[in-house]
């Protein structure tokens, strides 16, 4: 299910039956169409259209792209981030590991969607705003767990052997400390994918998160929440089926690969 939906919103180009983008494509003439099962469905709008007249199924492949861009980003940003201050902390040790560890303690007192909500307020909306945000605001986990990684490792015989023939300290960290801490960061990483997924979700249907030109999940189901009472189903539970879809599919392999690194 995962690969499907990857492939479907890298592809979107080519398998939606319009461009949402393409103002040229959009009639308001087609809006609150229903799918096409349904009394007064038709043809070219095959699980309904929305209020702006775009088809579901195009808006949720286009969708679906910029909310797995915000999650594979936001996950690679927060990750370097982490995973340097965490073996600098542990390597260089002393003052240096406090002043990070203590940055990590204060950011954990607030809670992530806190913090993006702060932001994200102040900045505005944009998909690259948020993924710089959910990236600074989730970089802690990555960096304890590399610290702690680092520190079973830091006085291992290879390390040791490593500094004696003169291998430098940035060396040392890139090519014999970061390969053997990856494993456990691989599986934070796919299971901070869906939770990433789910706060831009979140921060777009609060209309905090990616522009209003640019639909993501969260954004097409907060456009369409406002008219589910009214019997227009479609606008919400087939985005939001995806969504579900995504975040359980990713949370699956997640539990399959922490099972496969026991």
């Amino acid at each position: 299910i995962l690969i499907l939906i990857i492939t479907a919103s890298i592809f979107a180009h080519v398998i939606a039956p319009h461009n949402p983008y393409d103002l040229a494509s959009v009639s308001l003439m087609d809006l609150m169409k229903p799918p096409i099962w349904m009394e007064g469905g038709v043809d070219k709008f095959i699980l309904g259209s929305d209020l702006q007249g775009r088809g579901i199924l195009s808006t949720i492949l286009y969708g679906t792209r910029i909310s797995l861009l915000v999650g594979f980003a936001a996950v690679a940003l927060g990750g370097t981030i982490g995973i340097t201050l965490g073996m600098i902390a542990v390597y260089f040790g002393g003052k240096v590991d406090s002043i990070i560890m203590r940055m990590a303690d204060i950011q954990l007192s607030f809670p992530t969607m806190l913090i993006a909500i702060t932001v994200m307020a102040f900045l505005g909306r944009g998909i690259l705003k948020l993924i710089v945000v959910i990236g600074l605001a989730t970089w802690v986990t990555y960096a304890r767990t590399a610290r702690g990684s680092t520190l079973s490792i830091k006085s291992s015989e290879f390390v040791e052997a490593a500094k004696l023939i003169g291998v430098t300290n940035t060396k040392i960290l890139l090519r014999h400390i970061l390969p053997n801490i990856l494993t456990p960061i691989i599986v934070i990483a796919t299971v901070q994918i869906a939770q990433v997924i789910m706060l831009e979700a979140t921060l777009s249907f609060l209309g905090l998160g990616v522009e209003l030109t640019r639909p993501s999940l969260g954004l097409i189901i907060a456009d369409g929440y406002k008219r589910l009472f009214s019997g227009d189903w479609w606008l919400v539970v087939f985005p939001g089926t995806v969504l579900v879809l995504i975040v359980l599919s990713i949370n699956i392999f997640g539990d399959w690969l922490r099972g496969q690194f026991r």
